[in-house]
């Protein structure tokens, strides 16, 4: 008897897939997407960086909590996406993720004074994946990069 991967083989005993045991693999998917995002996450977390994860369209998949509590004065997460309060930084951090989803390309903006003890830039990079691998949803990757004070408190556990 001639077998393949779809077919059952006569000479072993096999239990009987309940209907519709193809259309139960589906809900799998999204779990199976998320799952490297999650692995990232929990490593970027792990060593005290305030990490942001994008799609493929730029909106936010993850936003630790560490990222989270540097959101406010220069940079706010609105609709679902990174977004700098001041306009012209806007453009520049909207055009840093298009390059990194686009053309692969790293970048960093600065948000806020660079003098200022509550300034921090972002730095953008992309995260390389297959074009047919639907199970990738992670595409970049935001470090929030305090300076002065928020990052010697962000890093005080770490020696």
């Amino acid at each position: 008897m001639k077998t393949s991967a779809t077919s059952i083989r006569d000479d072993r005993p096999t239990a009987s897939a309940p209907v519709g045991a193809r259309n139960a693999v589906t809900p799998l998917a999204p779990l199976l997407a998320g799952a490297r995002a999650r692995g990232v996450a929990d490593a970027l977390e792990l060593i005290g960086a305030a990490a942001a994860l994008l799609d493929e369209q730029g909106e936010v998949l993850h936003l630790n909590a560490r990222a989270r509590s540097l959101l406010g004065d220069h940079l706010v997460l609105v609709g679902g996406r990174l977004r700098a309060r001041d306009h012209a930084v806007e453009r520049t951090l909207a055009a840093a993720i298009d390059s990194a989803l686009r053309d692969q390309v790293a970048s960093r903006v600065a948000l806020g004074d660079d003098a200022s003890v509550d300034g921090f830039g972002v730095r953008i990079m992309p995260v390389t994946a297959e074009a047919d691998d639907s199970f990738q949803l992670l595409r970049a990757v935001a470090i929030l990069e305090p300076r002065g004070a928020a990052a010697r408190a962000g890093f005080a556990g770490l020696n």
